[in-house]
């Protein structure tokens, strides 16, 4: 029965046939036998349980052994009863125990998630704080150049100014545009960066004339500063990417390099195969990047310690943005600088498939 471990036993066929058929007449009369030199003692437990009990002895029993041995065998199926409610009870306290620990760990973990959530939040509220910061800052300032000019532009038209005059308040309208549009470009790029759902279309892109494409959209804007882009762009070089993606991040390393570069300065564009990636380095000769900008440069808002050299504006997006491409086509985006004063080159480098 339910006590057959503590003898090593898990069978009534490890019996002898005698005793076996003893205590199967014992389970099936219900009541003791006492014999010549073994008894059998039959228990009803308080729990209901049945307790056969076998006894050997080399004498007969007498009449009061049969009394002292019915006594004995009646405390031991309170015995019996006790050892099994104590395990029961054991193994309450484990259950419950376990049910305790599983419900700790599941409240450490919902702990966990509402504070990863909270922090979530702060960030969130953070950079909204920042957004706003930039916006306010940032965008404010061509739109009021965009103003002053129209009110200008008005008062020379209602004087009947020359057409020179009203020319040049147009250009500067148009350059404060400009500048405004490039701003919310880089504010709606990033937070299209942030959706969920963002995704990226790889196909084959020729990147070597990608680069030729995008240098020469920025090329008017390095004439104004009497700069050169000089392009070292192969043939055959074609990677699995998104176009209009890697369009942007080419984008806004050669407009940087415009930007922080000097009157009359050099801008250097490479692209090369090595091994089984493509790289793209965009070089200038501006004022170079210190140790802690280094450290920072790729985060959101950065101001670097460099400033653009003909009073461009900037929201700190851009270089963030790049790297927010870049990872998410597997790659890699980096800075070199040997200091202050000394220029700096941007490499990315994406996964490349190369044509026959």
């Amino acid at each position: 029965g339910c006590y057959s471990r503590f003898i090593g036993t898990t069978s009534s066929k490890a019996l002898d046939p005698d005793l076996r058929a003893m205590v199967e007449a014992a389970f099936q009369g219900r009541k003791n036998e006492f014999a010549d030199h073994r008894s059998v003692i039959y228990l009803r437990t308080g729990s209901g349980r049945e307790v056969v009990v076998l006894l050997q002895a080399e004498r007969e029993l007498s009449e009061t052994d049969r009394s002292l041995v019915e006594i004995f065998s009646s405390r031991l199926s309170i015995a019996f009863d006790n050892v099994i409610l104590y395990q029961q009870l054991q193994d309450a306290n484990t259950q419950l125990e376990d049910r305790v620990a599983q419900r700790t760990r599941a409240l450490m973990q919902a702990n966990r998630r509402l504070s990863a959530q909270w922090l979530r939040l702060q960030r969130a509220n953070g950079f909204k704080n920042e957004i706003l910061g930039t916006v306010a800052h940032d965008l404010k300032n061509p739109l009021g150049v965009i103003l002053g000019r129209t009110e200008m532009l008005k008062e020379l038209i209602s004087t009947g100014a020359s057409s020179s005059g009203v020319v040049a308040q147009v250009d500067h309208i148009r350059d404060a545009t400009k500048r405004l549009t490039t701003m919310v470009d880089h504010l709606i790029s990033d937070a299209m960066a942030d959706a969920f759902d963002i995704t990226i279309r790889r196909e084959p892109v020729d990147v070597a004339a990608l680069v030729k494409e995008v240098a020469e959209a920025n090329q008017p804007l390095a004439v104004n500063k009497q700069q050169t882009i000089s392009l070292a762009t192969p043939s055959n070089i074609v990677t699995m990417c998104d176009t209009d993606r890697i369009r942007e991040a080419i984008d806004n390393l050669i407009s940087n390099a415009i930007k922080y570069s000097p009157i009359g300065g050099r801008i250097g564009v490479a692209v090369s195969h090595e091994g089984s990636d493509t790289i793209v380095r965009v070089s200038d000769e501006g004022a170079g990047l210190s140790p802690e900008d280094l450290g920072r440069l790729f985060g959101r808002f950065q101001r670097l310690s460099a400033k653009p050299t003909a009073g461009e504006s900037s929201t700190g997006l851009g270089l963030s943005i790049v790297k927010r491409i870049v990872d998410m086509h597997g790659g890699e985006v980096t800075a070199d600088s040997e200091g202050p004063g000394k220029g700096s080159t941007f490499t990315i480098t994406l996964p490349a498939t190369e044509l026959p």
